[in-house]
């Protein structure tokens, strides 16, 4: 019997050590699938022709305005207002666009090579803790695993990335420094750089002082006293140089931002166990594990199991040093989370250091370290399958369950032929024009166009409100003064320009699928419940419409009367032009007025009715005439009677809302018509202008 449960035990340990090698298997090609499925993303996205995410533009202009030796932190005009990071991202692509084209795809090539980076410092960190390569590379698939979770955001041209990568090798180095003065001299730099890629790192490098204190207590001295002569004397000779706009910009505009208690408190935490539930698992199984050899000791220990408790505790040196500094990225990305205008870019330090921790944590051999293979597997096959939609399960509990997650779409992530054909598109358009390009939402398209660039709405929402004035007051005197030739907006145009607008008129409102949006972070579609809808408009000076030969102008109210037309109700007044009430201004109208059912105050529910004067057309002749409609389409019509007042056709209104579109009728025999615009809604409106006759 003694026999049959030796051979039973061992064949039970033989089941476990095949499981455990079949898992490592599993765990090694789900990772290696991980980081061969983001290299094939990042090449189909490093060359798209205009910006993966909104804010990419500005940081190339911060890095031209360097190369043409214009400071990055000026007083803010309507030139130019930096972002408020510190600026040693911009100041490496102005550097390497000495050699290399300055431009997005730079940016992101930059990026890239810091995601490589951070893969291999992970690698190092987890090897370093004499685990095996297995372990090494689960923690390099969570890494990369986090990318949809961290908005997309590892290959843009933003300083994130290069941010992280500086952080993570400084760490690693910091960890190794024991007795090694020079490592942690090198730690120091890193960190004090990537302070100067992005304030987030002042978190971590706090943190590292006290975990310093764990791994290498004589060198964390020199690491610190690095850090303090970099980015302390650093700060104070840049303010200097800058006449104290660094610090406006890095601390004092950054701390004016709003803080929201609840993402920091609750969202951030609840947004990472759910995107990350095998892991909570999992991390909850390691601390059992780790703690139970204390929790399960009843006895006093013997002189060999105290020396045995002491190495273990000698061994847990590395796992408590990077315990400490997961949390500190954990706490770093539920503070930038908690900060006005953040995104979940701000996830990707908790994403990094909570992967190397398992790394480093996860138990090697037996049943232990299969279920923590299992758990790793299970997570990185869930986010390959789904993309965590946090906010329904936050707002409706459990009901909002099945909305909390989207199947997996590289729709989302890899631009398509058809996106990549319009961004080329619009890149060329935008280079044909002379450099007098306006893009509140886009000053990189300035640059595009042969300009200098100029402030950004990001710039505008960042500094104090009187500055703020200053510039939009400064911006209208340039546009009233006919500086621009061509204007863009994503959405409408804001409230504040809208009066210096009343020479410029809706030439072309991008709709759907014709506009050229992100891939990633705010307007794209990754990780958003509800989607991004307003169009992306271009404006430019208002030129009236060429008649065509043998064509007789009907009405164009150019004259601002109704020239003709009987106007009823909400047509009633006169025509209207510019911007009306809250109403979209029609893209395509023909010089400056046009007439509208919501009157000159843009109220969807005035209804009305304008009915041309009588046109007589020779058999075979035409009316021609431009037709929109705003709000909702039922109630509204275009038709045409005769003499009599009997309808003798309705014409199509266009599939799209707030866009003048050309319809035509023509004439089978000679014969007298009106043209009728019927607004019987009273939650729509219907708009028409250049009635011409052929």
């Amino acid at each position: 019997m003694a026999q049959r449960a030796k051979d039973s035990g061992e064949a039970r340990d033989a089941d476990v050590t095949h499981g455990v090698a079949i898992a490592r298997r599993i765990t090694v090609g789900l990772a290696a699938l991980w980081i061969v499925a983001l290299v094939v993303v990042f090449a189909l996205r490093v060359g798209f022709p205009l910006e993966l995410e909104w804010m990419e533009g500005g940081i190339v202009h911060q890095a031209h305005r360097l190369q043409q030796g214009l400071p990055i932190y000026p007083p803010p005009t309507a030139e130019f207002v930096p972002f408020l990071y510190t600026p040693l991202y911009p100041m490496v692509l102005a550097v390497l666009g000495f050699v290399l084209p300055l431009g997005l795809p730079l940016g992101r090539i930059v990026s890239i090579v810091a995601w490589v980076a951070i893969g291999l410092a992970l690698r190092r960190a987890v090897l370093r803790e004499g685990k095996p390569q297995v372990h090494a590379l689960a923690a390099v698939g969570l890494w990369c695993a986090g990318y949809v979770f961290a908005f997309r955001w590892v290959d843009l041209c933003r300083p994130d990335t290069l941010f992280l990568a500086l952080t993570v090798w400084g760490l690693v180095l910091l960890r190794e420094s024991w007795g090694d003065a020079k490592k942690a001299a090198i730690a120091g730099l890193l960190l004090a750089l990537a302070f100067w890629t992005k304030q987030t790192a002042a978190i971590l490098i706090l943190a590292s002082g006290g975990a310093g204190l764990l791994v290498a207590p004589r060198q964390v001295w020199i690491y610190a006293g690095v850090i303090a002569i970099v980015d302390g004397g650093g700060m104070l000779v840049g303010n200097a140089l800058t006449d104290g706009w660094l610090w406006t910009y890095v601390y004092e505009l950054h701390q004016a931002h709003a803080f929201n208690a609840e993402r920091f408190t609750r969202k951030t935490w609840g947004m990472f166990a759910h995107a990350a539930p095998f892991l909570v698992v999992l991390a909850a199984f390691i601390a059992i594990d780790r703690a139970w050899p204390w929790l399960a000791r009843k006895r006093r220990m013997d002189a060999r199991e105290d020396a045995a408790l002491r190495a273990r505790l000698q061994s847990w040196r590395g796992l408590a040093y990077w315990g400490v500094i997961a949390v500190a990225g954990l706490l770093a990305s539920a503070l930038g989370y908690a900060t006005q205008w953040a995104e979940p870019n701000a996830f990707m330090p908790g994403v990094a250091f909570a992967a190397l921790w398992i790394g480093v944590a996860m138990p090697v051999g037996g049943r232990r370290e299969l279920v923590a293979l299992t758990l790793v597997a299970a997570q990185l096959v869930f986010a390959l399958v789904v993309e965590p939609m946090y906010h329904p399960v936050q707002t409706r509990g459990l009901a909002g369950l099945s909305k909390s997650y989207a199947w997996q779409d590289l729709g989302r992530t890899i631009p398509s032929g058809a996106e990549r054909e319009r961004a080329s598109a619009l890149r060329e358009q935008l280079a044909a024009s002379r450099g007098r390009v306006l893009a509140l939402h886009r000053p990189y398209w300035s640059m595009l166009a042969g300009g200098e660039g100029h402030v950004g709405s990001m710039g505008l929402s960042d500094v104090h409100p009187p500055e703020r004035s200053a510039i939009e007051r400064e911006l209208s005197a340039k546009l009233k003064a006919g500086e621009y030739d061509e204007l863009w907006f994503e959405g409408e145009a804001p409230a504040w320009l809208r009066p210096a607008l009343r020479g410029h008129k809706v030439v072309e409102r991008l709709q759907g699928d014709a506009r050229v949006r992100p891939l990633s972070g705010w307007m794209s579609e990754a990780g958003v419940v509800t989607p991004y809808l307003a169009d992306q408009v271009r404006m430019a000076p208002i030129v009236a419409r060429e008649v065509p030969d043998g064509a007789i102008v009907v009405a164009d109210f150019e004259d601002g009367t109704t020239q003709g037309f009987i106007a009823r109700a909400g047509f009633a007044g006169r025509p209207v032009r510019g911007f009306t009430g809250e109403l979209p201004q029609p893209a395509g109208f023909g010089g400056e007025f046009w007439l509208s059912s919501a009157g000159v105050r843009g109220r969807l529910e005035e209804r009305g009715q304008a009915r041309s004067p009588t046109i007589t057309l020779a058999e075979g002749g035409s009316i021609e005439l431009l037709v929109a409609w705003f709000g909702a389409r039922e109630g509204l019509a275009l038709t045409v009677i005769d003499e009599q007042g009997v309808e003798i056709a309705e014409l199509p209104l266009p599939e799209s809302p707030a866009v003048m579109q050309s319809v035509q009728w023509q004439a089978s025999i000679a014969t007298t018509v009106r043209v009728v615009a019927i607004d019987a809604s009273g939650d729509g409106a219907i708009a028409i202008d250049d009635v011409w006759q052929r």
